[in-house]
């Protein structure tokens, strides 16, 4: 699925496709193009219409990749973790997201949902100033909102871990009575 919004000449719009007139920073759009699962048309649109290098790509359109940070002629690639927890589960998982980062765009690239982007697309449908604040601040707030889904699941985490050691703490108090 592929999400594209352009801010251009004070208006941010959706649309349903990218002009490569617009990977131009003289053009003055701003770009942001989401591609959640992508297949082979969003790896198309990587490796053709923005021309992003090759290993990047395979790297964004795969399943997994670590956390990293690698520079391009003209752009930054950056890989990040969100954290995906189930109400109710033991267990969380990271998914990673990957970000291309120009002068004038930004492509976010992730395996399946993901609240923090779909919070910011929310934002962007709702406020023409966020595009018009450029691709970093664009980021920033995607990372931003990545991270403050973090603390629910540490604290759940914390809170488990307290439990655990005051369990511990009883038995060991239990047994040196007996």
């Amino acid at each position: 699925m592929i999400t594209v919004f352009v801010h251009q000449n004070g208006q941010t719009r959706s649309v349903d496709r990218v002009e490569p007139e617009w990977l131009d920073p003289a053009s003055g759009a701003m770009l942001w193009v989401d591609l959640m699962a992508p297949g082979e048309a969003e790896r198309r649109l990587l490796s053709e219409v923005f021309g992003f290098h090759p290993l990047a790509v395979e790297d964004a359109v795969s399943a997994l990749q670590f956390p990293k940070i690698e520079t391009y002629p003209g752009y930054l690639y950056v890989v990040l973790h969100g954290i995906h927890a189930e109400p109710q589960h033991t267990q969380f998982a990271t998914r990673d997201v990957d970000f291309f980062l120009g002068r004038n765009y930004l492509v976010t690239v992730h395996d399946g949902d993901s609240r923090s982007i779909n919070a910011i697309r929310e934002v962007c449908n709702r406020h023409e100033h966020i595009l018009k604040e450029g691709p970093v601040a664009l980021m920033h707030r995607t990372v931003d909102r990545m991270i403050d889904n973090y603390r629910p699941v540490f604290e759940e985490i914390e809170a488990r871990l307290g439990h655990l050691e005051e369990e511990a703490f009883a038995a060991t108090s239990a047994c040196r009575a007996a």
